[in-house]
Protein backbone atom coordinates (compact mmCIF):
# COMPACT_ATOMS: atom_id res chain seq x y z
CA UNK A 1 0.00 0.00 0.00
CA UNK A 2 1.30 3.07 -1.27
CA UNK A 3 1.83 6.22 1.86
CA UNK A 4 -1.04 8.51 1.90
CA UNK A 5 -0.08 12.29 1.44
CA UNK A 6 -1.24 14.84 3.36
CA UNK A 7 -4.19 15.56 1.04
CA UNK A 8 -5.12 12.19 1.38
CA UNK A 9 -5.26 11.68 5.04
CA UNK A 10 -7.50 15.04 5.39
CA UNK A 11 -10.04 13.35 3.16
CA UNK A 12 -10.08 10.10 5.18
CA UNK A 13 -10.60 12.43 8.14
CA UNK A 14 -13.25 14.56 6.58
CA UNK A 15 -15.05 11.23 5.44
CA UNK A 16 -15.04 9.70 8.76
CA UNK A 17 -16.10 12.64 10.59
CA UNK A 18 -18.66 13.13 8.61
CA UNK A 19 -19.65 9.41 8.92
CA UNK A 20 -19.86 9.63 12.47
CA UNK A 21 -22.02 13.18 12.15
CA UNK A 22 -24.79 12.05 10.01
CA UNK A 23 -24.76 8.53 12.34
CA UNK A 24 -25.36 10.87 15.36
CA UNK A 25 -27.35 13.39 13.20
CA UNK A 26 -30.04 10.02 11.84
CA UNK A 27 -29.87 8.26 15.04
CA UNK A 28 -31.28 11.27 16.77
CA UNK A 29 -34.13 12.00 14.12
CA UNK A 30 -34.75 7.89 14.68
CA UNK A 31 -33.38 6.58 11.41
CA UNK A 32 -31.46 3.58 12.29
CA UNK A 33 -29.79 3.46 9.05
CA UNK A 34 -26.82 5.48 7.64
CA UNK A 35 -25.04 6.70 4.08
CA UNK A 36 -21.45 5.87 2.71
CA UNK A 37 -18.85 8.57 2.74
CA UNK A 38 -16.12 8.21 0.59
CA UNK A 39 -13.06 10.39 0.81
CA UNK A 40 -11.19 11.42 -2.54
CA UNK A 41 -9.16 14.52 -3.78
CA UNK A 42 -10.37 16.25 -6.11
CA UNK A 43 -9.08 17.58 -9.76
CA UNK A 44 -8.02 20.44 -8.15
CA UNK A 45 -6.20 18.96 -5.42
CA UNK A 46 -8.67 19.61 -2.69
CA UNK A 47 -9.91 16.78 -0.27
CA UNK A 48 -13.34 15.65 -0.69
CA UNK A 49 -16.15 13.40 -0.12
CA UNK A 50 -19.08 11.95 -2.30
CA UNK A 51 -22.13 11.01 -0.16
CA UNK A 52 -24.37 7.84 -1.14
CA UNK A 53 -27.82 7.37 1.09
CA UNK A 54 -30.50 5.84 0.58
CA UNK A 55 -34.29 7.25 -0.01
CA UNK A 56 -35.28 7.02 3.71
CA UNK A 57 -32.01 8.73 4.51
CA UNK A 58 -32.61 11.62 2.04
CA UNK A 59 -36.20 12.07 2.94
CA UNK A 60 -35.30 12.34 6.66
CA UNK A 61 -32.41 14.95 5.52
CA UNK A 62 -35.09 16.46 3.43
CA UNK A 63 -37.04 16.87 6.16
CA UNK A 64 -34.52 18.29 8.25
CA UNK A 65 -33.29 21.00 6.37
CA UNK A 66 -37.03 21.87 5.47
CA UNK A 67 -37.27 22.51 9.35
CA UNK A 68 -34.29 24.18 10.04
CA UNK A 69 -35.13 27.08 7.04
CA UNK A 70 -38.30 27.22 8.52
CA UNK A 71 -40.17 25.46 5.08
CA UNK A 72 -43.21 23.56 6.25
CA UNK A 73 -46.57 22.52 4.55
CA UNK A 74 -47.07 26.28 4.85
CA UNK A 75 -44.82 26.83 1.47
CA UNK A 76 -45.05 22.93 0.16
CA UNK A 77 -47.47 21.04 -1.01
CA UNK A 78 -47.69 17.42 -0.31
CA UNK A 79 -45.43 16.33 -2.51
CA UNK A 80 -42.98 19.08 -1.48
CA UNK A 81 -43.28 21.29 -4.73
CA UNK A 82 -44.15 24.77 -4.03
CA UNK A 83 -47.48 26.03 -3.61
CA UNK A 84 -49.74 28.46 -6.16
CA UNK A 85 -47.86 31.70 -5.74
CA UNK A 86 -45.48 30.69 -2.97
CA UNK A 87 -41.94 32.37 -4.60
CA UNK A 88 -40.05 30.44 -1.26
CA UNK A 89 -36.95 28.44 -1.56
CA UNK A 90 -37.29 24.98 -0.72
CA UNK A 91 -35.70 21.36 -0.84
CA UNK A 92 -37.81 19.06 -2.50
CA UNK A 93 -38.98 15.93 -0.60
CA UNK A 94 -38.99 12.49 -2.49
Amino acid sequence: MRNLSDTDRRALRIADDLQKAVKQWLSYRGVDESCAVSPFVDQAGQPAVIVKMNARVASAMIDSLNEQHGLDEQHTGSAGQPRSGSTSGYFPRT
